[in-house]
């Protein structure tokens, strides 16, 4: 509990003695692709871990006598025997991460966060003070907005049966909620991943107060990064670690003192309100519905257009791709599904306010009510599962199926999709905002039917030509540096030529005048968001998702700024394409097209994932071969 300054210097010492045996620790994995792991040494039991908190924290008996609150201890302070297992359990636990994760193949480094490790008893009952913030959905670090380096916790299983349940509304179905017994363990995103504890009675199983858990911690970066920013970032995360101890500690029992309740109640109220941020709409869309609100310049149609539509977007890529989980894209689509409602509802409640009552403009708010009324009536027979492709998935048991109205024997055929159509049609018909909306009314009906087809004709990737297939097929032929070097400058031309053509396209008075205040919109913003949302749910390599985020925007930027005019965008494209075949010959590579071009239905979905996912590619392809020739780091 109390931390004082030589424990902490004793803490730091033991630390670095410690990373230095784990050095040494290094071995064979524990752990095999599908995640199965298995410790060095038999697990001890409850008891055992009971004497070794109890004699490592007696401050939390001088405490909490009740044993009602929660404790913990650093594992560092543990005994020897202590220490020796937590040693195995974090050698498990350091496999299953780099096993899952595809740690080689992307070139990234793990390293172990002792500092922050502790033995924790927690206490799911215990709903106030501080306590409270675990049965509040929350995110545990604040430094999710750094790119490339991440913070992990892994909770590791003591005790059991007991009551307590995680949750991790994030993931699929069978992963959401997990009971921590002895062994079992969850890993996640120290500073992105939202969770909370339940304390569930159930009658028919037995009653374990007490939920004792190891958190284990790590963080990892790309082997390019200099080791001591790697160290820096694992540093910057383990001193709010103590920060945010400390604060727990004074806030654990308000009805103690007034400062202890101030500082409960600051604690919560962050939680509160960033729990619930993050749980229902996420910190991702809400940058991305701020770059399409600063791109539109707030012009509430121009709005409709971009992030009206970005829904349909999602759930396209959804269904064809298929690599984010059901509970990302559930809350990812519900998000961005309720800004456009809101988009469309305060664009049609103005104008339906400001204009005159008549019978037209009646008859469009009743076709819209009915719309909306049918979608929710399929939404809520559907359920969030079942409703966002949970089946097609194949993470919701294929038997599961609606049956009541909408559905079932009498109902309608796709009534979701019917109750939006209805709802435009509706908006399409007022008197005054119709001809106003009709631009956008195509641009939303043709966004509904291409979603239902895709998903009516089960349209996906094959088995075989997911990301990393393709992408280890691309690396075959792009071996050699100077190939993969002038491949992505290439691709960046080429980039460039197509942005520019599309601003030739939509903004054709901005390239005329360029000083002209009549832009559409903000071309790099429209980019930046657009290009987030795709590679949230086509890249599922997160340095080449972020990096592809930059080099687009940059690439936008740059066009925007110069506006070039159409045929140098068009000799851009063509030198892109003429210079990557000349690159290949140069070098000796054959060129990946090469590989598929026949008259094939395959061959043309290799050629369009092949151009779907070309920048991604050549910026793996360029991070590997520079990872090459770095300094090796040491990956625990």
């Amino acid at each position: 509990g109390v931390v004082t300054q030589p424990k902490i210097m004793a803490r730091l010492l033991l630390t670095s003695v410690a990373f230095g045996l784990l050095h040494s620790a290094s071995g064979e994995s524990r752990c095999t692709a599908d995640g199965s792991c298995s410790l060095k040494n038999k697990l001890p039991d409850g008891e055992w871990w009971r004497k070794e908190i109890n004699a490592a924290q007696p401050k939390c008996r001088e405490i909490d006598p009740d044993n009602v609150g929660t404790c913990h201890q650093w594992t560092v302070e543990l005994s020897k025997g202590g220490q020796a297992t937590v040693l195995d359990i974090k050698t498990m636990l350091s496999d299953f991460i780099k096993t899952t994760n595809n740690f080689d193949e992307n070139h990234r480094v793990l390293d172990w966060n002792d500092q922050m490790d502790e033995l924790y008893l927690s206490a799911p009952k215990n709903v106030v003070g501080s306590d409270k913030v675990f049965v509040t959905p929350h995110i545990d670090g604040f430094f999710g907005l750094i790119p490339f380096v991440r913070a992990w916790r892994c909770v590791y299983g003591l005790t059991g049966p007991h009551n307590t349940v995680t949750v991790q509304p994030m993931r699929n179905p069978d992963q959401r909620e997990v009971t921590l017994g002895p062994g079992i363990f969850t890993c996640f995103d120290y500073n992105r991943e939202i969770h909370w504890i339940e304390n569930r009675v159930n009658a028919s199983s037995p009653e374990l107060d007490e939920r004792m858990v190891l958190k284990i911690h790590f963080y990892d970066y790309p082997s390019l990064l200099p080791k001591w920013l790697g160290d820096a970032f694992g540093q910057l995360n383990a001193e709010y670690n103590f920060f945010a101890r400390r604060a727990f500690l004074v806030s654990q029992f308000p009805d103690r003192s007034w400062f202890s309740k101030a500082v409960g109640g600051v604690i919560n109220s962050i939680t509160l309100f960033g729990g619930r941020a993050e749980k229902y709409f996420g910190y991702v869309n809400i940058g991305i519905v701020l770059a399409f609100i600063f791109a539109a310049h707030f012009r509430k149609y121009d709005l409709l257009s971009t992030a009206g539509i970005a829904p349909y977007g999602i759930a396209a890529l959804a269904l064809i791709f298929r690599s984010v989980t059901l509970g990302q894209f559930t809350r990812d689509a519900m998000a961005l599904k309720a800004t456009s409602v809101a988009l469309l509802g305060l664009s049609y409640g103005h104008e339906f306010l400001r204009s005159s009552l008549s019978l037209g403009a009646l008859f469009s708010l009743v076709l819209v009510a009915v719309g909306l009324g049918l979608a929710y009536l399929a939404y809520e027979a559907l359920g969030p599962d079942l409703t966002y492709y949970g089946k097609q998935f194949g993470v919701v048991d294929a038997a599961n199926a609606a049956t009541e109205w909408p559905y079932g024997a009498t109902g309608i055929p796709h009534p979701m999709v019917l109750g939006s159509v209805l709802a435009l049609t509706g908006l399409r018909l007022h008197p005054t905002f119709g001809p106003k909306f009709s631009r956008n009314f195509l641009l939303h009906i043709a966004c509904d039917l291409a979603v239902l087809a895709v998903e009516v004709f089960d349209v996906h990737l094959p088995a075989g030509m997911d990301y990393r297939s393709t992408l280890a097929e691309f690396l075959q032929f792009h071996q050699q540096p100077g190939n993969i070097y002038a491949h992505l400058l290439t691709t960046v031309m080429g980039v460039m030529g197509v942005l520019g053509l599309v601003n030739n396209v939509l903004y054709p008075s901005s390239a005329a005048d360029k000083t002209s205040k009549n832009a559409y919109t903000n071309a790099p913003l429209i980019t930046l968001a657009w290009t987030w949302l795709v590679v949230r749910y086509t890249v599922p390599d997160s340095d080449a998702a972020n990096l592809t985020v930059l080099v687009m925007t940059l690439c936008a930027l740059g066009v925007w700024a110069v506006k070039p005019p159409a045929y140098v965008n068009v000799l851009l494209l063509a030198l892109a394409v003429g210079l990557q075949e000349f690159a290949h010959h140069h070098y000796g590579e054959v060129t990946y097209m090469a590989s598929y071009a026949n008259l094939t239905p395959q061959a043309a979905l290799t050629f369009a994932l092949h151009n779907i996912w070309l920048l991604p590619f050549e910026l793996r392809a360029a991070v590997n071969s520079l990872s090459q020739f770095s300094l090796p780091s040491t990956s625990l």
